[in-house]
């Protein structure tokens, strides 16, 4: 269930869960709640997880958004695992957990599975196929 969908169901059950005032963390402690009352509808379970899949997603866009701002200010990886108090072992430990968040040439993939191969050759003009 994707998270629009979930949201849509959550209204239609309970409209107080998906209230527009409600912020993601309330809806999900809205959910643990209900949870604990009785056991969960499988519909129900597929709403919560969504919500907590959506929280992964706005998780990831403002780490990496945060770590893109603290290097771009001058920091060194050490100075931005102790900006945000990541309690990592050293420089490398930081740079491993997040480069691939900032790395401007991240390579995206277009699904063809040959990349990087050599191109298909075709029969050669006067040569039996």
């Amino acid at each position: 269930m994707k998270y629009e969908e979930a949201i849509r169901w959550i209204d239609r059950v309970d409209p107080a869960v998906a209230r527009p005032d409600r912020s993601i963390t309330a809806r999900l402690d809205r959910m643990k709640e209900l949870s604990a009352e009785g056991g969960l509808t499988r519909d129900a379970a597929a709403a919560w997880y969504a919500l907590v899949q959506e929280m992964r997603r706005l998780s990831d866009y403002y780490e990496r958004d945060l770590i893109r701002r603290l290097r771009s200010d001058g920091l060194t990886w050490a100075q931005v695992a102790d900006a945000v108090q990541a309690q990592l072992s050293s420089r490398q430990a930081a740079q491993a957990k997040w480069k691939r968040l900032i790395d401007p040439g991240r390579r995206t993939t277009t699904g063809n599975m040959r990349r990087g191969g050599r191109p298909r050759q075709g029969p050669q003009p006067g040569t039996p196929d």
